[in-house]
């Protein structure tokens, strides 16, 4: 692969990966727990792991209640906002690409009250670019 079609490759899963945020933080900072607007950011089956857990969802029912836990988790921590601090897109081949990013978490004060790295394994798949696993960095 060409350094330019590596560039390519980067860029679009970049401005994927930049239109997932903002879908996400739109929809958290509103205190909404609707997943239908994120689920097509990822693939089902989809792994994702944390320091405590590892959890495969193989159904889109079983990942949208996920997702849903998470934002309720953020909607009870008076969640205002995040910051994708220093975002790393590292391209594997055509179709994948690793995003490595950190979480800065704001109240809806601004007060930052958590920073998370989180690593995506994201694959280019006949329906666009999804999440197809994900982990929580120790930090």
């Amino acid at each position: 692969m060409t350094h330019t079609a590596l560039a390519a490759v980067a860029n679009e899963a970049k401005a994927w990966f930049d239109s997932y945020v903002e879908t996400f933080v739109g929809l958290a900072a509103k205190g909404s727990t609707d997943t239908a607007p994120l689920l097509d950011y990822f693939s089902v089956p989809i792994s994702m792991t944390t320091g405590t857990a590892h959890n495969v969802f193989t159904s889109a029912e079983a990942l949208s209640q996920g997702l849903a836990h998470e934002l309720r988790a953020l909607r009870d921590a008076d969640y205002g906002g995040s910051k994708a601090l220093d975002p790393v897109v590292r391209v594997l081949n055509e179709r994948a690409a690793q995003i490595e990013v950190t979480w800065a978490r704001q109240d809806s004060q601004g007060r930052e009250f958590q920073r998370v790295r989180v690593l995506y394994l994201a694959a280019r798949t006949e329906a666009g670019w999804r999440t197809v696993a994900s982990v929580i960095l120790a930090s």
